[in-house]
């Protein structure tokens, strides 16, 4: 397999060496040869990697909304319907009829002890209904097969056994079961504060260039230091996002027991927060696909659908993808008898399939359920995810792109969102000022620098994270 490389010839700056040549003399009475030639530098400063930005994942799917405190929370229907997950205490044999004593066995996502009660039928995994005649405690009962043909299968002991309840059953007289209290998920996430400052000295803001550079506040010209505080701040911006997608929870003792230096004032780490990003948000409580180094199917594809539409997955999904995954996708769909557009569901972006183009969407649609890939920039970034090391070429996010409706309020809750910390009028969502008394009409300090400063306090919030699926290729 050929490879690819970027030579690296190109200097960042040029050369403090003049070397007299007969292009540059202009005669032996001039201080410096050359001297008198007037530069022809083009005022373009030329985008080598284009728009560099890498934000928008958030921007364009999420909506915000501010918190008062630095944990936000919300709760979450769990399944009005619950499994069970059990053992036999001792072995079974297929067409047995005696009492079977089972210990229940609970687990993060089969959690019986709240759910299991007398009268209960059970079905099992080989088609075995059962009864449950009687309950010990939160961790035990006995079970019988309904039928004198007993168990369709052998259990052995220690192994785990599925098993769905289907109903009830109770005798002429007796009194009733057991009530069940509703469960709920709880989810709760920090807020993290960013910060970034760009300083530049008085006789710096006073130098003119040859080139022209843009700056959305404060105009453009030819003065460098717009240039420099441009990039800062769409760095900040780009940090703020990769936060809210790569951040996790901090957890080390030994980092927040510590203290940090800044500008020569020692400040406790006590207070050190990260919140948990989308992915992390995702890996941790949501669906995943592992596909090793093997490209995508259409057999994955049909699990990543049947996998969604179990766990009541959204319709419309946003699938941003690394660039491996990205053409591996490309390549599936071209093989494939019909367009990958076809019977596309652009409701998200209000019916308009050219807009979904515009935003570099590229539609498909499998079994009633709509993705809209697009390649995630900030997965192949050179300098940051797409690094040499980096294994994020072949990830994939499933994101659903429809909203839920709040049954209280009747508000529409977005599948994302980004909190921020606000509160009487003052918000910390994005926070920009000014200080030092060079360049500004209204100086704030005698120090002979303009210093821009950027900070923001915000944390990332996802919906139902079982409407989530994570891809990875190595």
């Amino acid at each position: 397999m050929s490879t690819v490389s970027l030579a690296s010839g190109m200097t960042l700056r040029p050369t403090a060496v003049q070397t007299a040549t007969n292009e540059n003399y202009v005669s032996a009475l001039t201080a410096t040869s050359g001297a008198l030639h007037k530069r022809d530098v083009s005022e373009e400063l030329v985008k080598r990697y284009g728009d560099q930005g890498i934000t928008g994942l958030l921007e364009l799917m999420g909506a915000k909304a501010p918190t008062t405190q630095t944990t936000f929370e919300h709760y979450e229907e769990a399944f009005l319907h619950n499994d069970v997950i059990f053992r036999f205490d001792t072995s079974v044999s297929a067409a047995g009829t005696a009492s079977e004593a089972i210990t229940v066995q609970s687990s993060s996502l089969h959690d019986s002890k709240s759910s299991l009660r007398v009268g209960d039928i059970l079905l099992l995994e080989d088609n075995t209904q059962c009864y449950v005649q009687a309950k010990s405690s939160q961790t035990a009962a006995v079970i019988y097969p309904l039928t004198s043909s007993g168990f369709v299968s052998a259990f052995s002991t220690g192994v785990d056994v599925n098993a769905v309840i289907i109903g009830n059953a109770f005798p002429e007289g007796s009194a009733q079961p057991e009530g069940l209290t509703p469960r709920i998920h709880e989810y709760s996430n920090k807020v993290q504060i960013l910060k970034e400052s760009f300083e530049v000295t008085g006789s710096e803001a006073t130098n003119v260039i040859y080139v022209k550079v843009d700056n959305e506040e404060m105009g453009s010209g030819y003065l460098w230091y717009l240039k420099g505080e441009a990039d800062t701040f769409k760095r900040f911006q780009d940090y703020a996002e990769i936060q809210m997608i790569l951040g996790n929870t901090i957890s080390n003792t030994n980092l927040t027991g510590t203290s940090s230096t800044f500008d020569g004032t020692s400040y406790s780490n006590s207070t050190l927060r990260q919140s948990e990003g989308l992915l992390s948000f995702i890996e941790n409580k949501g669906q995943s696909m592992d596909l090793g180094s093997s490209a995508i199917t259409m057999a994955d594809f049909d699990a990543i659908v049947k996998s969604l539409d179990k766990f009541r997955g959204a319709k419309e999904n946003a699938l941003y993808a690394g660039i491996n995954l990205s053409l591996d996708i490309d390549d599936l769909l071209a093989a494939q008898s019909v367009v990958a557009a076809g019977g596309a569901n652009y409701g998200t972006f209000q019916n308009d399939k050219d807009m979904a183009l515009n935003l570099g969407f590229n539609s498909f649609t499998r079994g009633g359920y709509t993705f809209h890939k697009k390649t995630y920039d900030l997965f192949n970034h050179p300098k940051l995810l797409g690094a040499t090391g980096q294994k994020y070429n072949g990830y994939g996010m499933v994101i659903p792109m429809d909203t839920q409706k709040d049954a209280r309020s009747g508000e529409m809750i977005p599948s994302l969102r980004i909190r921020y910390k606000a509160a009487n009028g003052y918000s910390r969502d994005m926070e920009h000022w000014l200080t030092g008394s060079a360049v500004l009409q209204n100086k704030t300090n005698t120090e002979d620098v303009l210093k821009s400063h950027y900070r923001c306090e915000r944390g990332f919030e996802g919906f139902a994270a079982n409407r989530y699926m994570l891809i990875k290729k190595s």
